[in-house]
């Protein structure tokens, strides 16, 4: 599945050096409905909620990618309005998770929190992928990661590319000051060739499209890169 990563250009870099990306926690994240899509019910599941809460926030790690990068809002919102660089990669033998949109809170799963009523393993993946409409654009997708499994770095946690994310584009924003071929250097070959390119806003429509007066490169892939790997 192929999914994009908006970014400034610094920090673009960074991940291409690294070959990683940092991973998001609950209070890091720009919703503040974040784990609250579902209605909770009276004070007494409210007070069971925010235990839970603080726990998930802690111990969840989260990577947020669109499934799309032709959105002006998401470059603007995202990709350091314009001037930065979308990252796009496959995701191989691991789990994604569509984000849901929706105009009210779910309703029937947190109201008997708190009464000795476990959440279902469906009703938990609900609630960690359910968001307000109006976040719709982004057309989101997640992977999770344990925290409590990893040792954070610089107080930081990071979810490698190896061995489930395959990186397949670099995307120089429209308004980045960056050079194809300069950025193309930076780039690591893996087991699939990476084509880096250049967006520009559509002539005809409110679209991002690809900037066909400034040729692409491609980066091959390393000669002696492994097939893909599952992930345990």
């Amino acid at each position: 599945m192929r999914l994009y990563y908006f970014t400034e250009q610094r920090w673009a870099e960074k991940i291409l050096l690294e070959q990683r990306f940092k991973l998001s926690t609950i209070g890091e994240l720009n919703d503040p409905f974040e784990l609250l899509g579902a209605v909770v019910g009276a004070k007494k599941a409210r007070r069971a909620y925010q235990v839970l809460h603080r726990h998930w926030s802690k111990t969840i790690g989260l990577l947020c990618a669109s499934r799309s990068w032709e959105s002006p809002v998401m470059w603007a919102h995202y990709g350091h309005k314009h001037q930065g660089v979308c990252l796009g990669f496959d995701v191989i033998d691991a789990e994604v998770h569509k984000v849901g949109y929706r105009a009210g809170r779910l309703k029937g799963m947190l109201e008997k929190i708190g009464t000795g009523e476990l959440l279902l393993e469906q009703q938990f993946r609900a609630i960690l992928t359910t968001k307000f409409k109006d976040w719709e654009y982004e057309r989101e997708s997640r992977l999770f990661a344990s925290l409590d499994v990893r040792e954070p770095q610089d107080g930081k946690y990071y979810l490698n590319f190896e061995p489930h994310i395959v990186l397949r584009e670099v995307i120089l924003g429209a308004r980045c000051v960056a050079d194809i071929g300069s950025f193309g250097e930076k780039v690591v070959p893996s087991k699939a060739s990476i084509e880096v390119f250049r967006a520009r806003p559509a002539f005809n429509s409110f679209r991002i499209v690809r900037q066909q007066n400034e040729p692409s490169i491609f980066v091959p892939a390393a000669p002696h890169a492994a097939a893909g790997t599952k992930v345990s």
